[in-house]
Parts: structure tokens; C-alpha cells; sequence
């Protein structure tokens, strides 16, 4: 009898310890299942603004762990003239909790050719032949001209709170005594502004304190605050007249953030809409921290890696 007691007590604790260790099993299946799920859906919508990130690429002003312009892309000179070490950017609580970015909004399309003449208003000709005829900036869409370029015939790229930039295929350096400047990476003037209202308007320059470099590649000390100067500053080209690109982009924040109730780094993603950044969307939660990193100066590629805390 006492014999049955005892067996039955011990059946009893290794159905118990049993069961403990299936629900534990259970539990870190479930865990491992749903950081695998969040993982995949937040690494897909990474991979897509990366994707589409060229126009970052020596606009964007921002330092990576050590120090360096995490942006510098080279593609013209050697290895040996410009700084070709790896960059990192980390996303961190107590470290840097944010990382913004501009990438082309594929929904608009790629990039359409602007013929500079179509934003002026060009007075009569004067009587006399040394002078030039009036020029007077009007908007990039006077008479409609941006609206009715949409190779789609939809009119979208100027709708408002669209983002635009603008920019040329020539990239240039500052020139020195010595000649050009070969150790910062050749880049083309931009501008960036947002649509505020339709008809022919002028653009919201971008509000973003130290963002973008907003100074003219070959003038460090001018700077291009509005269309009109970037048109009228863009670098001479040889044979035809000078090209311009035209296009939609997305100015998007990827930024870290403590939930008020949990207590855990969660990842927040948000849109610049024209104004300000608009309310993040919820992207990864219980994060440790997120890494972006290149190989080097002459690798456009952008890597990230989420490092999530582990659940007990």
C-alpha cells in the first residue's frame, strides 16, 4: 500500500514536471515563431526603402559610429583617394534613436527629364543686342507643365504634400588652387521642397535642419535655398542644353522609442509629409537595437541587422 502511494506520488511529479516543461517548450516555440514572423515583415518593408535609397547617397548628411559621412558613395576615383572604410549606423536606447533617409517613391515612377525654360517667364527682347531679354521665375509647373508630363498621364507628381527633388546626371567637386577636390565624393546640387498647393506654385523648401546638403557642389559657401537657384546654378554640360531630373521621393524616419507600458524599445517608422514627420507606425517591438552598415565608400549597398532582446 505504501509502496503504491509512493509510485503514484512519483508518476504524479513527473506528470507535473512533464507538463511544466511542455507549456515552458510551448511557450519559446510561440516566441521564436512570432519573432520570426515580425522579423520577416519588418525586413521586407526595410529591404523596399532601401531599396530605392539612391538619392541619399552624398545628400544626406549623417555620421555613423565612428565618425564618418554614412552616405559618401565614390564611384569615380581610386580607393586610395578617399576615406573606404566601412560604416556602421546603430540604433540604440541611450546611444541614437533615429535614422532618416530619402528614397525615391516608386509608386510615382523613376525620374522625368525637366527642361529648365519651361519655369520662366522670358520678357520681350531688348533693342539692344548685348542685353539679355528679362527672365522671371513663374514655378516648376507653370502652365501645367509637371502635371501633364506624368507618363502615365495622371498627374501625380504634382499632388499636395508630394515630396520632390531635384537634381542633374553631372556630378562635380569643388575647385581648388590645385585643381578638384578628389577627397570628398563628386555630387550634383539638389533641391528639395514640397508641393503646397496645384496650378503653377512654388515649392516648400524641405524643413529639416541639417538633413540634406543644400550647398552648391562647386561654391561650398553658396547655398541653394529655392527652384530658381538650383535651376539657375546647375553645372554647364557640353553639347545640348542642360539636363534636370524631376521626381517624387519619400523622406522616411526609422526611430526607436520606449513603450510607456511595457517598458521595451519598440521600432517606429514615419513619413515626412510635407511639413513634419507624421505618426510612426508601429515597426518591430522589444528591440535591443538595429544596425545599417555599408562595406565601404565604393559599395552602395545598405545592410541592417534587428537584434531583438531576449524573451524569457
Amino acid at each position: 500500500m505504501i509502496v503504491g502511494v509512493a509510485l503514484m506520488g512519483i508518476m504524479g511529479m513527473v506528470a507535473a514536471s512533464f507538463f511544466v516543461f511542455t507549456a515552458k517548450t510551448k511557450k519559446e516555440i510561440t516566441n521564436e515563431i512570432e519573432d520570426k514572423v515580425d522579423n520577416i515583415l519588418a525586413e521586407r518593408m526595410i529591404l523596399r526603402d532601401l531599396k530605392y535609397s539612391e538619392p541619399s547617397f552624398n545628400n544626406v548628411i549623417i555620421t555613423d559610429d565612428n565618425g564618418r559621412q554614412f552616405f559618401d558613395y565614390v564611384a569615380d576615383v581610386t580607393q586610395s583617394s578617399v576615406d573606404n572604410a566601412a560604416r556602421k549606423l546603430t540604433l540604440e536606447a541611450g546611444r541614437r534613436n533615429e535614422f532618416i533617409f530619402i528614397a525615391t517613391n516608386e509608386k510615382m515612377g523613376g525620374s522625368m527629364m525637366y527642361a529648365p525654360s519651361n519655369a520662366y517667364q522670358i520678357g520681350n527682347a531688348p533693342g539692344d543686342p548685348f542685353v539679355a531679354a528679362s527672365l522671371t521665375f513663374v514655378s516648376l509647373n507653370k502652365d501645367s507643365i509637371v502635371q501633364f508630363s506624368d507618363p502615365q498621364g495622371l498627374g501625380r507628381y504634382w499632388q499636395v504634400g508630394n515630396v520632390l527633388m531635384l537634381d542633374t546626371p553631372t556630378m562635380v567637386r569643388q575647385m581648388t588652387a590645385s585643381g578638384p577636390d578628389y577627397s570628398k565624393p563628386a555630387r550634383s546640387p539638389i533641391f528639395l521642397g514640397s508641393v503646397q498647393a496645384p496650378g503653377a506654385t512654388r515649392l516648400l523648401a524641405l524643413n529639416i535642419p541639417g538633413f540634406v546638403n543644400t550647398t552648391n557642389p562647386m561654391y561650398p559657401s553658396e547655398t541653394i535655398g529655392d527652384e530658381d537657384k538650383f535651376l539657375r546654378d546647375i553645372p554647364p554640360m557640353g553639347g545640348a542644353a542642360p539636363l534636370v531630373r524631376l521626381k517624387v521621393v519619400s523622406i522616411i524616419k526609422y526611430y526607436l522609442q520606449k513603450d510607456t507600458k511595457g517598458g521595451q524599445v519598440n521600432v517606429y517608422r514615419s513619413m515626412y509629409t510635407g511639413r513634419q514627420f507624421g505618426p510612426g507606425q508601429l515597426f518591430a517591438s522589444d528591440v535591443a537595437k538595429v544596425e545599417f552598415s555599408r562595406k565601404s565608400a565604393h559599395d552602395a549597398l545598405i545592410y541592417f541587422k534587428i537584434v531583438r532582446n531576449d524573451k524569457k
